[in-house]
């Protein structure tokens, strides 16, 4: 089973909060070229750093580099590597392959909790409800796998609660006979509805 909650501390003040080494891991997204010039990759890349380590593993898009890193308390972080350079953008479909290795990865070091931005979801622009589903899907998909997923956001580490309005329903007469009109439908994919500008805010 995994707990996914959203914390309001940076990606370092959260690993540093964890005290027991070994247990839990951090992730994040990159590209093959392993810039991480932008965003949450750049803290990871100045205060990790390895970044010839991480290119000598070769990964290509949908895999898992990995940095074990042994400080007072160990523990690792996984680069996702969801694109092929830095200023590119990743897909729903990467990011899905990459979550199925490192869980993998994570199930066999026996780690119980994992550290991780949105992932793609800022600079990358995926929809985050989306990315949600898709780590509580992939998680929970994997049996004995206990999990508890912490999401660091600073900005934005709650979700609004928000009021639906009320439904009701009206019968409507589309097809008048006493009209001469014409009826035009409007075919509408609802699955693209998260692109309208409007339905992120909402």
């Amino acid at each position: 089973m995994t707990e996914i909650v959203l914390s309001s501390n940076t990606s370092i003040e959260e690993i540093n909060s964890i005290t027991s080494a070994g247990t839990f891991a951090a992730a994040h997204c990159v590209s093959e070229d392993f810039q991480m010039s932008r965003g949450v990759a750049v803290q990871f890349k100045l205060n990790y750093g390895h970044v010839s380590v991480l290119l000598d593993q070769r990964v290509r898009v949908g895999g898992v580099a990995e940095l074990r890193v042994d400080q007072e308390n160990y523990f690792y972080i996984f680069y996702l590597v969801t694109k092929v350079l830095y200023h590119h953008k990743p897909t729903h479909q990467s990011l899905a392959t990459t979550l199925v290795q490192l869980r993998d990865r994570l199930k066999e070091l026996s780690i119980s909790s994992l550290i991780i931005p949105k992932l793609g979801c800022k600079l990358d622009e995926l929809n985050w409800y989306q990315v949600h589903d898709l780590l509580k899907t992939t998680f929970n998909g994997s049996d004995g796998l206990q999990l508890k997923v912490t999401v660091y956001d600073p900005e934005n580490f709650q979700i609004p609660s928000h009021n639906l309005a009320k439904i009701e329903k009206k019968p409507i007469d589309f097809f008048n006979g006493s009209t001469n009109s014409t009826v035009k439908i409007l075919p509408v994919e609802i699955t693209c509805a998260s692109t309208n500008t409007f339905f992120k805010n909402v």
